[in-house]
């Protein structure tokens, strides 16, 4: 009997034991591959399979140089990929000579030959995959640039008809393009898709209220065309009156300033030749200066009263007449 139960223990013991192993397995990653939640290889682990060879960095620098030829052909702007081919081709020459220095096989003359083009460069870390970094940017911009070109041509007639503050928006996008800002490119196409949509709200509310006043005049146009008679005659007795108001001031001050020049020139003249307290000179110039205003009064004054009394007649008749309306 116990021999029966240290039997079936051991087995227990036994399944746990390869039951605990093979979870560690598969957990732990015993196979050699990092793998993520999803049973996947990594995508940092892939890459590092992929080796970049001389003739690969070539083909790249080669259709960089077809890329660029392409873009010249259709009048865009190639200073930035120039630019970028040439890092391309500084970088892969610095990668062949990474690599000699690298070969056991290469000859002293080679291996001297690359640490004189490499002596201010750390050489270790270049490899021809870093010729992709400047072959990839390249062809990257062409897509922007085709895609960027295309949307400008597209929005270029709902440019016509903005108003100058949103073309001006939409001539900047062109001007960037040009200048191969493709990022500044991009967003003051989306600027000027926002103003374009905020111009055509505005103008959209606008109509609305056009059409609107148009219904609303259709629908009371006699009234409206009465109110604003009403309007219109008030408005010009109120106007009428107030002149006459006005007028009417202004000829009480210069009866009143005509007493009082009189009334100056007498006192300068008693000054002058009874009291004798003003010399010739002074005397001449104060009645000279009464006597040239007091001119001016009787020239001035005529021609207000005149026009206080037909504004009166007018004002008369107008309330005679809306009297006997009423």
């Amino acid at each position: 009997m116990k021999t029966e139960i240290g039997i079936i223990l051991a087995g227990f013991f036994l399944i746990l034991g390869i039951s605990f192993f093979i979870f560690n397995i598969h957990n732990s990653g015993i196979t050699g591959f990092a793998v993520d939640s999803s049973g996947d290889i990594t995508q940092e682990k892939a890459n590092e399979s992929i080796i970049i060879t001389e003739e690969m960095a070539m083909q790249a620098i080669s259709e960089s140089e077809e890329v660029i030829q392409e873009m010249q052909e259709n009048n865009f702007s190639v200073i930035y990929m120039q630019d970028s081919l040439t890092e391309a081709k500084k970088t892969f020459e610095q990668a062949r000579y990474a690599e000699i220095l690298r070969n056991v096989n290469s000859t002293e003359k080679e291996k001297q030959e690359a640490r004189v083009a490499l002596s201010l460069v750390k050489w270790q870390e270049i490899t021809y995959a870093d010729v992709l970094f400047y072959t990839e940017d390249i062809e990257s911009r062409k897509t922007i640039a085709f895609f960027l070109f295309d949307k400008i041509n597209v929005e270029e007639s709902k440019a016509i008809g903005a108003n100058n503050e949103t073309k001006a928006i939409f001539e900047q996008a062109k001007i960037a393009f040009s200048e191969e800002r493709y990022d500044d490119a991009e967003k003051l196409l989306g600027d000027f898709n926002l103003a374009l949509e905020k111009e055509k709200s505005e103008s959209s509310v606008l109509s609305g209220i056009s059409e609107g006043a148009k219904n609303f005049f259709q629908r009371y146009w006699i009234y409206i065309i009465i109110f604003l008679i009403v309007i219109s005659v008030t408005g010009y007795f109120a106007y009428k009156k107030f002149e006459k108001e006005l007028l009417t001031n202004k000829i009480r001050k210069m009866k009143t300033e005509e007493k009082v020049l009189n009334g100056l020139m007498k006192k300068t003249q008693t000054e002058r030749f009874k009291e004798n307290k003003i010399s010739g000179l002074v005397y001449n110039i104060r009645i000279k200066k009464y006597q040239e205003r007091l001119q001016e009064i009787k020239e001035e004054l005529p021609v207000f009263e005149e026009r206080l009394e037909k504004i009166g007649k007018h004002l008369k008749k107008g309330f005679s007449k809306k009297e006997f309306s009423s």
